[in-house]
């Protein structure tokens, strides 16, 4: 069928997205070296990611909106070609983050413009299978990049070739999207609004769209005070190598992946949401914060388990937004809200955990982790009833 035609070609895009931004950390100690940085300087060139995801949430929507998905998505993609090949020709550490930007500018809008194009060719209905498998673009795409940079990097004999690599797969993504993309037929049914005109940004005023991304803020922070850290703190803790601490640690990732395909099975057969939604905060609050209390056999385990509950999540408030939102024209405003938030957790957490375990202090990061999970229960509970109280609402007007 078109649709899931349609849904591979987007999925592809955020795969090579998310492969741009983390081609970075397997040549870390190369860039530094070749460009005389230090680890504060070279940490910008993950980090901007997460600004550009903060900066362009709402404008992605805007973008979205004005031009729609096919010319959309074609200048995200565009950012990573143009990126990718700026970056591949940095003769400094200026050019590189020049380049690192505009990547992350590409990644940012795909963010937003992607799951928003999944929400128009597929129903409310059938959301949750098209969503929970989009959501695990993120772990195999960082899992992908963290395998295939060396390799790359091998053929071509430097860094350089794995920028080129991914502009090149960019560049394919990006004729596929222009050829295959388009805007559902039935989309002025669909996703124009019917009935008195709500204004476009009226949406924010929604508290559901606000509420449940905020639980997601704090998950992924939770979350985060971990697996940023996990290398690290599997070599330092446990005397492992380097090779086997980054294996153990790509465990979180490649479970997220399974989170994202049970949550396209499970969601659309769960009636009351709410469940779901009180669930996981609570999972999280009894087990997040224990990670670095927990003797080295236990981590794999806790890393899948943990792993699949941050996937189910994630592709659950993918799923979710279309539901909440007052009209459809505010699909893509839910998204950019979720990629705000979760453009403030990335740039947020790793510091904040980063100060606490300061000079290898590894269980004080126990309180930061403990406290994020509390206020994502809090704010859980608040979208809760909030959520009944408008379901309640709409069912009582019907």
């Amino acid at each position: 069928m078109r649709k899931w035609t349609i849904f591979g070609v987007v999925y592809l895009a955020l795969i090579v997205a998310i492969m741009s931004q983390f081609k970075v950390p397997p040549v870390m100690g190369v860039l530094m070296k070749e460009f005389h940085v230090n680890a504060v300087t070279a940490g910008w060139f993950m980090s901007v990611f997460s600004v550009m995801g903060i900066i362009l949430a709402f404008p992605a929507a805007m973008i979205l909106k004005r031009f729609g998905p096919k010319i959309s998505g074609m200048v995200a993609l565009s950012c990573t070609v143009l990126g990718s090949a700026v970056g591949a020709m940095a003769a400094t550490s200026a050019v590189l983050l020049t380049g690192r930007v505009i990547e992350g500018t590409g990644l940012a809008l795909l963010c937003v413009i992607a799951p928003s194009v999944i929400a128009m060719h597929f129903d409310r209905k059938e959301i949750g299978i098209p969503m929970g498998l989009l959501a695990t673009w993120y772990p195999v795409g960082s899992t992908l990049a963290y395998n295939v940079s060396q390799p790359v990097v091998q053929a071509f004999g430097n860094w350089r070739g794995v920028w080129w690599f991914d502009a090149t797969l960019a560049l394919v993504a990006l004729v596929l999207y222009a050829v295959v993309v388009t805007k559902p037929a039935n989309a002025a049914v669909r996703h124009e609004q019917s009935g008195p005109k709500v204004p476009y940004f009226a949406g924010l005023k929604n508290a559901r769209m606000w509420l449940l991304a905020t639980t997601f803020l704090f998950l992924v922070m939770g979350r985060l005070g971990f697996m940023t850290w996990a290398p690290k703190y599997l070599a330092d803790a446990f005397k492992v190598t380097a090779a086997q601490a980054a294996s153990v640690s790509s465990l979180g990732f490649l479970s997220a992946a399974v989170g994202g395909i049970l949550c396209s099975v499970i969601f659309n057969r769960v009636k009351n949401k709410n469940v779901l939604y009180l669930g996981f905060p609570i999972i999280a609050l009894i087990l997040y914060p224990i990670a670095y209390l927990l003797p080295y056999g236990l981590i794999p385990p806790w890393l899948i388990i943990t792993g699949i509950c941050t996937g189910f999540i994630g592709a659950a408030n993918w799923a979710m937004i279309p539901n909440i939102v007052s009209s459809p024209i505010h699909i893509g405003l839910g998204m950019g809200v979720v990629s705000l938030m979760q453009g403030i957790s990335n740039f947020s957490s790793p510091p904040i955990v980063g100060y606490f375990i300061a000079g290898n202090n590894w269980t004080r990061a126990v309180l930061p982790i403990t406290v994020f999970c509390i206020l994502a229960l809090i704010v859980a509970i608040a979208f809760v009833k909030v959520n009944s109280k408008a379901r309640q609402l709409k069912d009582e007007q019907q």
